[in-house]
């Protein structure tokens, strides 16, 4: 169910089609890495899934503009993490999810959003999809530019390291792509391909 939300998210936009599975897919191996329980890696998997749930209530002509945006445009995009969590914090299911969604563009050093927390203070599940979340949107084409080399990511995930990134988890990251082929996710179908089928199961499971 939570992950035909956030592919039918993904499906909004061509360019972003598959992220919030490939977001999910890097989680749920660092997650493992670090120890976490079976119970801690499925939340940290599904909150990973939904964590760009509140981009459902960002105007398509914001999210989908085909140009670097404006101050004021971005200032309208950092609202989805707050929107994600009132759009999820009616659900009783989905409470071990909501701090993933609302805080997983905070920065290690404080300088993040919406909040301005700091290290610790932010929850691992957060800032873990905050890592690989910047990787995937690196990594993938956007109409304003190319997709980066999966060196150079890693190099600026390596020198945020401690300022935007948890040193932590950058470093388990690093060693999982280095040592571990199976991380990578593996090509997918896009979303929008699949739409009848994903829309067909959400209908199913609101009944």
């Amino acid at each position: 169910f939570t992950q035909t939300m956030a592919q039918t998210l993904d499906a909004r936009d061509a360019y972003t089609a598959g992220h919030s599975s490939r977001v999910g897919g890097y989680a749920k191996a660092i997650a493992t890495a670090m120890n976490l329980s079976a119970k801690e890696v499925e939340n940290v998997q599904v909150g990973a899934n939904l964590h760009d749930i509140g981009k459902i209530g960002i105007p398509d002509s914001v999210l989908q503009k085909p140009a670097a945006l404006t101050e004021r445009e971005f200032e309208i995009i950092k609202t989805h993490p707050l929107i994600g969590k009132r759009i999820l914090e009616g659900v009783a299911k989905f409470r071990d999810y909501l701090s993933i969604v609302e805080l997983h563009h905070e920065n290690h050093d404080g300088s993040g959003y919406p909040w301005g927390l700091r290290g610790d203070n932010v929850p691992l599940g957060a800032r873990i999809v905050h890592v690989v979340d910047a990787y995937d949107a690196m990594t993938t084409s956007r109409p304003y530019r190319q997709a980066m080399d999966p060196e150079r990511a890693q190099a600026i995930l390596r020198t945020n390291a401690g300022t935007q990134f948890d040193p932590a988890v950058v470093e388990v990251f690093l060693r999982l792509l280095a040592t571990d082929p199976s991380v990578m996710p593996a090509l997918q179908k896009s979303a929008i391909d699949d739409l009848p089928r994903q829309l067909a199961a959400l209908n199913y499971n609101l009944d």
